[in-house]
C-alpha cells in the first residue's frame, strides 16, 4: 500500500504493517517518483495487490506512475481520506452506542475530512457546530453543507451558536496544530469525547490537561475501517460482479439482475448465474411491469425461470 499526504514533505516513510483477515499489508508513504519506482520494482509480482492512493496531493501522481509501472501484481486504487472518515464514523458510533440524536458536536476544520464528517454526523441527527481557522471559511463551508442536508435535518451551525456551551463530542481535522485551544475549553465538560483526527492537532499542554481532568481524548486509528479499504477484493463484492450483476440467458430467456436495466420482457432475478427468486418483468424503462401488464409471453418466461429455480433446489 503506497500513499501520500499533503501535510508532510517527507520523501519516504515506512508505515506500520497492517493485517486484515488473511491479508498482510506493507505500507509506505512516498512523495518522490524515483523512490516510488524503486518500491514498485521491488514488490511487483511478489505481492497479489498493490494499493495506490489515487488522490493527487503532491507533485507526484502516484496512480499515473503506477499505471505505467505495475506489470504483474493487481493494481487497486484506494482513498485514504475515505478510510479516515469511515474510521472516525465507526469510532464515534461506538462511543455513543450508535445514538447521536441531538448530541452537540464541534468539528474543527474546514477541509476535506472536516466537511465530510460534519455532513455525516448531521445526517446522523447530531447538532453539528463548525470551528474554522477563519470566519470566512467557516461561514462558507456551513452554507455549502446545509445545501446538501434534507430539509428536515437540523442545519449545521457556527460554534458560537452552541447552546449551554458544552459539547458531547469534539473532533479536530486540521493539517496542523489547533491554535485556539483556550477558546475551546469552555465547551468541554467531564463527559466530552475529544478526537484528534488530524494527529498532533492538539498541543502537549492541552492533552495533559484533558488527561488530568479525566477527559477521554483519543487519536484516531484508521485501522478501524481497513476492511472498507479492501472491500473491492472481498469475496462478497467479487461474487456480486461475477454472479449477480448484469444480464445473461437462462433456458433461452434473458434475465437481468443487480440493477442492470434489461430490455422490455427480460426477467428480473436476484442472480444471473443461479437465481433464487423472480422479481418481475422489465418494462424497458428501468421499472417492473405490474401484474395487469404481463403478456402471455411474459408469463411463459417467468414460468421457465421459476422451473429452473426449482430444479436448482
Amino acid at each position: 500500500m503506497i500513499s501520500t499526504t499533503a501535510k508532510h514533505a517527507l520523501k519516504f516513510r515506512v508505515l506500520p504493517r497492517r493485517i486484515v483477515s488473511d491479508i498482510a499489508i506493507a505500507c509506505f508513504m512516498i512523495n518522490d517518483e524515483k523512490l516510488f519506482n524503486e518500491i514498485i520494482a521491488l514488490f511487483d509480482g511478489k505481492v497479489d495487490y498493490i494499493y495506490i492512493d489515487v488522490e493527487q496531493k503532491q507533485h507526484v501522481n502516484l496512480f499515473e506512475a503506477a499505471r505505467a509501472t505495475v506489470k504483474q501484481s493487481e493494481l487497486v486504487t484506494v482513498k485514504p481520506n475515505d478510510i479516515t472518515l469511515e474510521s472516525a464514523d465507526l469510532l464515534i458510533r461506538y462511543q455513543f452506542n450508535d445514538d447521536l440524536y441531538d448530541k452537540k458536536v464541534i468539528v474543527i476544520g474546514t477541509g476535506n475530512l472536516a466537511s465530510k464528517l460534519a455532513l455525516r454526523l448531521a445526517e446522523r441527527q447530531a447538532s453539528v457546530f463548525i470551528k474554522g481557522r477563519t470566519k470566512e471559511k467557516q461561514q462558507a463551508l456551513i452554507k455549502g453543507l446545509n445545501l446538501f442536508l434534507p430539509s428536515y435535518t437540523q442545519p449545521i451551525q457556527e460554534i458560537e451558536l452552541i447552546k449551554n456551551n458544552k459539547a458531547d463530542l469534539v473532533v479536530s481535522f486540521l493539517s496542523g496544530q489547533f491554535t485556539e485551544e483556550d477558546a475551546l475549553l469552555p465547551y468541554i465538560a467531564d463527559n466530552t469525547f475529544v478526537i484528534d483526527g488530524g494527529i498532533n492537532n492538539f498541543s502537549s499542554d492541552f492533552i495533559q490537561r484533558m488527561l488530568a481532568e479525566d477527559i477521554n481524548i483519543t487519536r484516531l486509528d484508521t485501522r478501524i475501517a481497513l476492511p472498507y479499504q479492501i472491500l473491492s477484493q472481498h469475496d462478497y463484492t467479487q461474487t456480486f460482479f461475477k454472479e449477480v450483476y448484469g444480464q445473461s440467458v437462462i433456458q433461452k430467456v434473458t434475465v437481468a439482475s443487480g440493477g442492470h436495466i434489461g430490455a422490455e420482457g427480460a426477467v428480473i432475478v436476484d442472480n444471473i448465474k443461479q437465481p433464487n427468486q423472480v422479481i418481475g418483468i422489465a418494462d424497458g424503462r428501468g421499472g417492473v411491469k405490474g401484474n395487469e401488464q404481463l403478456s402471455e409471453a411474459d408469463e411463459e418466461r417467468i414460468q421457465k425461470i421459476r422451473q429452473t429455480i426449482s430444479e436448482y433446489h
